[in-house]
């Protein structure tokens, strides 16, 4: 099922590859003679920076200076008009709004107010990417009508194989099966999974902590009787940012049957520690780094020019003003970015018990994340509520028309995410808000029911499970794309309605002020 946003998405592009069609005998013909496909174009990269300064130039006669915030990359064009649709292609608020801005439109929401009779059509999207949706070029390709529905199937067209060239292949893979069919046995012999019995004797603990955080934790191994080790890895729960969608974990690695390790914690949060053998999971467990009672820590974090970059939690500033709390985009970096690589995002994280489980809670908080303010991308905000035993409730909301880009993930259950996974991708389309205004938003659940509501509305309602047994609520954080605020925020038990914490972020709860 086409999700509500995605239907826009495809009527963005057709109406901007058809505008590339009609202006092409004025702009592109004498360059990139006549128009066929896109497919058969002499030189596509050449096309693609002509294209691009065109935009560029149509752009900065619309905007002059504020322009710069709607550029997109060369890299987006290509997978904008030739892999969309084939690929999962993600298209950020700046990106739609630049292109629909060539179009002709104010901006985005206004493409999404003159085409919402798209929304009362039935829409069929027949072609997988730019070669069947204008002027196709299908020499190898056969098109077959199926059960008499508008969707088509296209069959590739080999030419016949030589028998004696399979015969050849079959006694070259024969030959290595046999040459090889040992080794391959005798590593698996040795890398099999460890019995219940062999697992037994292991430990796996975190033996001495220093300080709040920053934090220095001492971990230490032990794999008692295992005797048939190749290797020893431990995952810290830490890592290095790639891009929005790629971390890199941080691993130690060992030869010994026992080992301390040392690793210092600069944030408080969950950490995930994993004991490896020969590359199979075999322990796991959580590390709390407790924040300050009741006191809010803010860091921020992102990528610029294929870096990443991350800041202090300061120890001068809780970034609390007028009773919102709110990261300064100032103590960000000052760079100009690349819009479809750069990013930033800043955190706000408490760390307690909080005296309730997991299975019974109702979160509620006031957020905004307006552009004027810090806000990027598509506006996302992001609730996590994480208790003792990893599992966790991740609510990301969007800016109105963005919702592809929404994310909710209960337990063991993943409703819809932006990277691949084996869940579902459900319609979140009632993800969307105006984030230039206070929008007041409410996470319940109440045993495996998880009910969500914005602004009083219920926008959903499922079943799920969880990952491990329900355990205390212990760390509770936002994330914005960009510098989004927080005006309130409220934790109770769903059932007695009791509130467990709350605060208005007045400046005078901060002991320390």
């Amino acid at each position: 099922m086409l999700l509500k946003d995605r239907v826009y998405l495809y009527e963005l592009r057709e109406q901007f590859l058809q505008k590339i069609v009609d202006d092409w005998d004025v702009k592109w013909e004498g360059d990139f003679e006549e128009f066929v496909s896109f497919d058969t174009l002499k030189s596509k990269n050449a096309f693609l920076e002509s294209l691009l300064a065109d935009i560029e130039e149509n752009l900065h006669q619309q905007l002059n200076g504020e322009a710069k915030k709607y550029l997109f990359s060369k890299d987006f064009l290509r997978r904008f008009i030739f892999e969309y649709g084939g690929k999962e292609v993600r298209i950020q608020m700046h990106s739609r709004t630049g292109i629909a801005l060539y179009l002709g439109y104010t901006n985005w929401e206004d493409f999404l107010e003159k085409n919402k009779e798209i929304d009362k059509q039935p829409v069929s999207i027949n072609y997988i990417n730019v070669n069947e949706s204008l002027l196709p070029a299908l020499s190898k390709t056969q098109l077959m009508q199926l059960n008499n529905e508008p969707f088509a199937t296209f069959q590739e067209v080999k030419p016949d194989s030589k028998k004696n060239l399979f015969r050849v292949l079959y006694s070259i893979l024969a030959l290595i099966l046999i040459g090889t069919g040992g080794y391959f046995l005798l590593n698996w012999w040795i890398t099999r999974p460890f019995s219940a019995d062999e697992l037994k004797d292991v430990q796996f603990k975190v033996i001495k902590t220093v300080g709040q955080y920053p934090q220095a934790v001492r971990i230490a191994y032990d794999l008692g009787t295992i005797n048939r080790v190749k290797n020893v890895e431990v995952e810290l729960g830490v890592g290095r940012i790639i891009s929005n969608k790629s971390v890199i974990s941080y691993i130690t690695k060992s030869d010994k049957l026992r080992d301390t390790i040392s690793q210092t914690y600069f944030y408080p949060g969950i950490y995930r520690l994993k004991l490896i053998v020969n590359g199979r999971i075999i322990k796991e467990l959580n590390h709390i780094v407790y924040s300050r009672p009741n006191q809010w820590a803010s860091w921020a974090f992102g990528v610029a020019y294929e870096k990443n970059w991350i800041t202090n939690i300061s120890t001068v500033n809780d970034y609390i003003k007028n009773g919102v709390l709110h990261f300064d985009p100032k103590n960000m970096p000052d760079e100009i970015k690349d819009n479809d690589k750069d990013y930033s995002q800043s955190v706000h994280a408490l760390t307690q018990p909080f005296g309730i489980n997991s299975d019974s809670l109702t979160f509620e908080a006031s957020m905004k994340n307006p552009e004027s303010e810090g806000g990027e991308g598509c506006y996302n905000m992001e609730v996590i509520i994480m208790d003792k035993n990893f599992n966790l409730f991740l609510v990301g909301f969007t800016t109105v028309g963005c919702t592809d880009f929404a994310k909710l993930t209960a337990g063991g259950n993943v409703f819809r995410r932006t990277t691949p996974h084996e869940g579902k991708d459900y319609d979140l389309h009632e993800f969307g808000v105006n984030q230039d205004k206070w929008n007041k938003f409410k996470v319940q659940v109440k045993g495996n029911i998880l009910t969500i509501f914005i602004n009083e509305k219920q926008v959903f309602k499922n079943t799920f499970k969880f990952k491990e047994t329900p355990a205390e609520v212990a760390d509770i954080r936002f994330t914005f794309n960009g510098t989004g605020s927080i005006d309130w925020v409220k934790l109770s038990d769903s059932y007695t309605g009791k509130y467990v914490y709350q605060t208005d972020f007045d400046e005078d709860e901060n002991p320390e002020k």
